[in-house]
């Protein structure tokens, strides 16, 4: 894994903080079929200098037409060594986070899951890609059951 500039550091967490909207695409050959797309906006909250908390609210649509609302509540930590960020799922709540995973950097753009997160038998990892308008959190889980790629594009 690569070791980051401050700057780099820094222009990513700036960016995750300025972050208002959401759209995503789900890709599944597993079982589950959850294909499909998905928008929306997404409120920042920075309660901490080093947390970022994402509300994100929307719709998503599968390939076959059904639709419904969603929300999700994710929690971004700046570790302390200040070259890795922590993602958390608030689910359960902030006092109660599941813990995902630690996104090291690669380069100056991306950044990667260090160890996958394991939900019984499906492995789920993430690719942060930072571009030039956007970021990009790529999904992917793998498992007996699962087999999906979905990506996230926040702006």
């Amino acid at each position: 894994m690569g070791n980051p500039s401050t700057q780099t550091v820094t222009k990513t967490w700036n960016r995750l903080a300025q972050i208002t909207t959401l759209r995503f695409v789900a890709r599944s050959a597993g079982k589950t079929r959850w294909s499909g797309f998905g928008y929306g906006s997404v409120v920042v909250a920075c309660p901490k200098v080093n947390t970022i908390i994402f509300a994100e609210t929307g719709t998503w649509q599968s390939d076959a037409g059904q639709q419904c609302d969603f929300n999700n509540t994710w929690r971004w930590s700046l570790h302390d060594s200040g070259t890795e960020i922590q993602l958390e799922h608030l689910r359960f709540g902030p006092n109660n986070p599941v813990y995902l995973f630690d996104l090291p950097p690669v380069n100056d753009h991306r950044w990667q899951s260090a160890r996958p997160y394991l939900c019984r038998d499906d492995s789920y990892s993430a690719i942060l890609i930072l571009a030039a308008y956007q970021i990009q959190l790529r999904w992917i889980v793998k498992g007996p059951h699962k087999d999906e790629d979905i990506s996230y594009w926040y702006a």
